[in-house]
């Protein structure tokens, strides 16, 4: 009868214990674990008070200010929803023995203890920090995404699979590093998902972003950066609110919902050196979106799996033209068995304004029945002409081979740039064109999020600004022209003098710091000598610019400012 009654007893203690809500678990364990006299408990001077209810302890800690200064100037939170690395009672719970990420400062006091002086176990750290990960709610609706305690409690019982290693930081004063993860995948069942997080990022200056390092898993499928265009942007975008969010065609967000655009992508760990004289444009507070596509080949034990990524940054220079992404995507994609071949043309095509755009890099995606993939120039006739990637050539080391690995395509960088012309020309229309091969073994696949689906799409980075043309005037290779404009600083009256050294086809304008086009000054040819523009007149109103002058598709730019 006592061992029955030992037997009902454990099992209902079990019952009860994965019957829990997330939050009723981070609740029991802190309020079991994390409050005593010396530490947060009611009797305490301190906000955290571990020892109150369930309501009161939540609105203690969600997105509540920290009390430690130290803190508060990293912009965290005591527990900031989706982002386990801004939360300072993780950091005060983990410490850097559980995560060097999550390390306290010397001024940010000691690790948070039970009465007894133990630390909180990794599964129940572990489950905290996915707890934030996925918005750190107090209930979650049925359809919510929420943390799995069994999923955490499988790894950590039996963690055959280790973490992805850390990759070496930037120095402080260089960049940052940030992480989407851990993401764990079971052994069986969903082994292969796709998921969005949100990432806030606080630059101590108006940045230019030169490279960005990314590093995954070898299981890994893809992982896209995104930018959201700002930070209303993330609060109109209904479909993917902040925490983690499963990508699906239905029931779940996509990674193309919401105002944002895609800044970089990884398929396998590679570093984005970005070109001299370009970079990335963020503004001083960026708002990610992270999307990760993994799968867990290992049919026997839970994978965890990581996304980090190193932003090197450098305070903006008004001389660096900015770096811009494109990703091109066919959602509608249906295709039926058997072999076939479709082209797709880029959406820029039917710009009604043509422009150049100057490619940097690109490379192509699908899934598992893909066969090849082509990306062509089409020209201002509407004519596909010059094929720009080959989906057999291997671009880092420049061999071609006989099938195209899907799973690993090529990427092409191409520093001298291939300028390509996007619009319409009447009843034509130039851009880009992708061609694309696959063999169908199924009846008919569509687009989708798995790699039984399929997908068509490519991505590019690119320039506005022919960058092969663009000199500073303070380059010193510029000694064929005396640039100045005078007076400077001036009142909205003033003039450009140059000197040419040969007979020369100018253009000169005035743009904003933006590099908005202000006013056409001239555009002529002139002999050599000196010469003079008059500024005078423009209307320019308080603020600084930059004087552009052309000299035969050479362009020099000039820093000045308007005070009145």
């Amino acid at each position: 009868m006592k061992k029955l009654y030992t037997v009902a007893l454990l099992t209902l203690i079990a019952t009860f214990t994965y019957a829990q809500t997330p939050f009723e678990r981070v609740y029991n364990t802190l309020n079991t674990k994390c409050q005593n006299t010396t530490c947060h408990s009611a009797a305490s001077a301190d906000a955290l008070k571990f020892d109150g209810d369930i309501n009161a302890v939540y609105a203690a800690i969600y997105n509540t200010t920290p009390q430690n200064s130290a803190s508060v100037a990293k912009f965290e939170k005591q527990i900031k929803p989706g982002h386990p690395y801004m939360s300072f009672l993780l950091r005060k719970i983990a410490g850097s023995g559980f995560d060097t990420d999550l390390a306290l400062d010397a001024n940010e006091g000691d690790l948070m203890k039970d009465i007894n002086g133990n630390q909180l176990t990794n599964k129940e750290i572990e489950f905290i920090r996915q707890w934030i990960m996925f918005s750190a709610k107090k209930t979650y609706a049925n359809n919510d995404f929420k943390p799995n305690w069994q999923l955490v409690s499988d790894y950590y019982d039996n963690p055959t699979n280790a973490f992805l290693p850390k990759p070496i930081k930037p120095a402080a004063n260089e960049g940052l590093q940030f992480r989407m993860g851990p993401v764990f995948l079971p052994a069986t069942g969903e082994i292969e998902q796709e998921w969005l997080m949100q990432q806030e990022v606080n630059f101590p200056v108006v940045p230019e972003v030169y490279k960005v390092d990314g590093f995954m898993n070898q299981q890994s499928h893809h992982f896209l950066l995104f930018q959201f265009q700002d930070s209303a942007a993330i609060d109109r975008n209904a479909n993917d609110p902040v925490g983690m969010q499963k990508v699906a065609m239905a029931g779940g967000s996509t990674s193309f919902d919401g105002d944002k655009f895609l800044t970089s992508a990884w398929q396998d760990d590679a570093e984005f050196n970005l070109p001299q004289g370009t970079a990335l444009f963020w503004d001083k507070k960026s708002y990610l979106d992270m999307n990760y596509h993994v799968k867990n080949y290992n049919a026997t034990a839970v994978l965890p799996c990581d996304f980090y990524f190193n932003i090197y940054f450098r305070p903006r220079s008004v001389q660096t033209i900015e770096m811009k992404a494109n990703l091109v995507n066919n959602v509608g994609l249906f295709l039926t068995q058997g072999n076939q071949t479709r082209d797709y043309d880029d959406p820029a095509n039917n710009l009604s304004t043509t422009e150049w755009r100057y490619i940097w890099a690109l490379t192509s995606h699908t899934h598992k029945y893909g066969t090849d993939y082509d990306i062509y120039v089409r020209d201002s006739s509407g004519n596909i002409a010059e094929k720009i990637y080959e989906g057999f050539t291997d671009y880092t080391t420049g061999l071609t081979g006989n099938f195209y690995d899907w799973e690993h395509p090529s990427t092409r960088y191409e520093n001298n740039f291939i300028p390509v012309k996007f619009g319409k020309h009447g009843t034509k229309k130039s851009g880009l064109v992708a061609r694309t091969a696959w063999n169908i073994q199924e009846q008919f696949v569509t687009f989708g999020f798995t790699t039984n689906d399929e997908m068509q799409l490519f991505y590019y980075f690119y320039t506005s600004q022919d960058p092969r043309a663009t000199v500073s005037i303070n380059n010193p290779e510029a000694k064929n022209l005396q640039l100045s404009v005078y007076p400077n600083p001036m009142n909205g009256n003033g003039k450009v003098i140059y000197t040419l050294e040969n007979d020369a086809v100018i253009t000169a304008n005035i743009t904003d710091v933006s590099g908005k086009l202000i006013t056409a000054l001239a555009q002529e040819n002139q002999v050599a000598g000196t010469h003079e523009i008059n500024i005078s007149g423009t209307g320019l109103a308080k603020g600084i610019y930059f004087l552009n002058l052309s000299v035969n598709g050479s362009v020099y730019a000039k820093k000045f400012v308007v005070t009145e």
